[in-house]
């Protein structure tokens, strides 16, 4: 998104999202993917919860498809209140808590449930505690997005085969030491540029959830994905505190439990689909799927996370170590 773009959207943002009527407070629910997808069904519910409950009071109005920006956009308008609620992916702690990132450094947790559990944990309470002071968020549910998977137009399933690949990783230095200790060049790209980055040859290669990689159609400049697991990816529903802080009691607790209650449904449903929309990706658009050396790629990317590990606070080493050694 240009600037010019993302100047408009802001205005766009501030003069509609935030605004109240004389019959309902509205919340501007930004998205930066494109449906189909869970998390668009648990928006959806999250609507009719709220809408319902609230007898009509709050009324959700949502922008899908990065409409407003990209995710580091939606997260910067969320912080004063431009848009009120978004699903943040990965970048949200990478950006303004990196001392607690292990959650979202690739290779570091196996799967979503550990990652469930560490927010849920004394650590994961100090995390949300550090984004919302710093930032002004309130993350207040998550749920699976997928594990991210890598993908290119050749067979990858070692590090030793991935070596100067140009490989398009969201704007996170923790993702770029981590694959760059494993072999690659990452490039950052916004996501809503990457089809065209991949199709014009500016990266060779990406990583995603396979929602994302159906949704953008990656498989038409993409042949192989690679069953790295890389990271547990979950959406982070997040609420801009001033806004939420600005509601009744009786309001805010029903904005906050059916964000969860959605999250929850969106969770299962993503759980159902996951496994269907990686085999698709192969047996109707033709991608081939490679099996990898997990350990070896964890291993390689040892180095890096060892050395991220000195900037966390502390802690947070002790609650993944477990998954590294």
């Amino acid at each position: 998104m240009t600037m010019k773009a993302i100047a408009l959207s802001t205005i766009f943002a501030g003069s509609l999202l935030a605004a109240t009527s004389a019959n309902a407070i509205d919340i501007g629910f930004a998205l930066h993917t494109s449906p189909p997808g869970p998390e668009f069904e648990a928006v959806d519910k999250f609507k009719e919860l709220v809408e319902e409950r609230s007898n009509g009071e709050i009324r959700v109005r949502t922008y899908p498809s990065a409409v407003l920006g990209g995710e580091r956009d939606n997260v910067e308008q969320l912080t004063v209140n431009e848009v009120q609620m978004t699903l943040n992916g990965d970048l949200l702690v990478s950006v303004i808590a990196p001392e607690y990132a292990a959650v979202v450094t690739p290779f570091v947790f196996p799967g979503p449930e550990e990652v469930y559990a560490f927010w849920d944990s004394e650590i994961g309470d100090k995390a949300k505690a550090a984004i919302k002071e710093k930032a002004g968020i309130d993350v207040v549910a998550f749920h699976r997005r997928g594990d991210r998977q890598l993908t290119a137009n050749k067979a990858i399933p070692t590090p030793d085969d991935i070596s100067g690949l140009k490989l398009r990783v969201p704007e996170i230095p923790s993702w770029v030491q981590a694959w760059t200790a494993v072999g690659a060049s990452p490039t950052p790209v916004a996501y809503p540029e990457l089809f065209s980055a991949l199709q014009m040859g500016v990266v060779e290669g990406q990583e995603n959830p396979c929602f994302n990689i159906n949704q953008a159609k990656m498989y038409e400049v993409q042949s192989h994905i690679m069953m790295t697991a890389h990271v547990p990816a979950v959406f982070h529903w997040s609420i801009s505190s001033k806004f939420l802080d600005s509601l009744s009691p009786e309001l805010r607790e029903i904005v906050v439990n059916s964000a969860k209650e959605a999250a929850a449904y969106g969770d299962q449903v993503a759980q159902e689909q996951i496994e269907a929309t990686c085999t698709a990706l192969v047996d109707e658009h033709g991608m081939e799927m490679v099996e990898v050396d997990r350990d070896a790629y964890v291993a390689a990317a040892r180095p890096a996370i060892d050395e991220l590990a000195k900037n966390w606070a502390p802690g947070v080493m002790d609650a993944v170590s477990q998954y590294l050694d």
